[in-house]
């Protein structure tokens, strides 16, 4: 494990900022076949760009994946902040972030929920996602944010069941603009200081 300022573990599991240090992990990952975006599981052509950017320049591509782990992005006000960490446990195992506009819980339509993720294949229920969720409402609450929304697709019970683990609570199903517009979406509720 690096320096740096890693959230308090849950477990052996805890959150790193993206950094040069690490990046071999991440790229192991990608030559696994694994997506940091959960919508391109599987896209080969997709995950093979990425790894040719990031053998390329490998401190570019950290740049560009999002500078000293925040971004500020979209024309519309207030900016979208974006916080992205990788997943931990002695070794990479997937990434999450919190994104969220300061002073509202509103997003941009684009913008599928407060909370991504994606665990590797090889680390998938073992409780890392539950755990890197409980670690990322931490983070929330130091954001100030007191309410998120959180989407996983409605066949996902994998997903679903880190959600309700962290207090989600569903109050809607439909599509979000952001995926298909057949891949239904549960919508979830988490309230960050709530379990506190």
């Amino acid at each position: 494990m690096t320096s740096g300022d890693p959230a308090k573990p849950a477990g052996s599991v805890v959150l790193l900022p993206p950094d040069l240090e690490n990046l071999s992990g991440f790229e192991a990952a990608l030559a696994a076949g694994w997506s940091p975006d959960p919508r391109r599981a599987g896209d080969e052509n997709y995950v093979r760009g990425e790894l040719q950017r990031l053998r390329q320049d490998r401190a570019k591509f950290l740049d560009d994946l999002i500078p000293d782990g925040r971004r500020h992005a979209g024309s519309g006000w207030p900016p979208l902040t974006t916080r992205l960490f990788w997943i931990w446990d002695g070794e990479f195992c997937g990434s999450i972030s919190l994104r969220f506009q300061a002073g509202t819980e509103e997003l941009p339509p684009e913008v599928s929920g407060h909370v991504g993720y994606s665990v590797v294949p090889w680390k998938q229920r073992n409780g890392h996602a539950t755990a890197a969720l409980s670690l990322l409402l931490g983070v929330a609450v130091k954001e100030g944010l007191d309410r998120l929304i959180i989407l996983c697709n409605e066949d996902n019970d994998a997903s679903r069941g880190v959600i309700e683990r962290n207090g989600g609570e569903l109050f809607m199903r439909g599509p979000h603009p952001s995926d298909r517009p057949d891949q239904i979406k549960l919508y979830f509720w988490l309230k960050p200081g709530a379990a506190d």
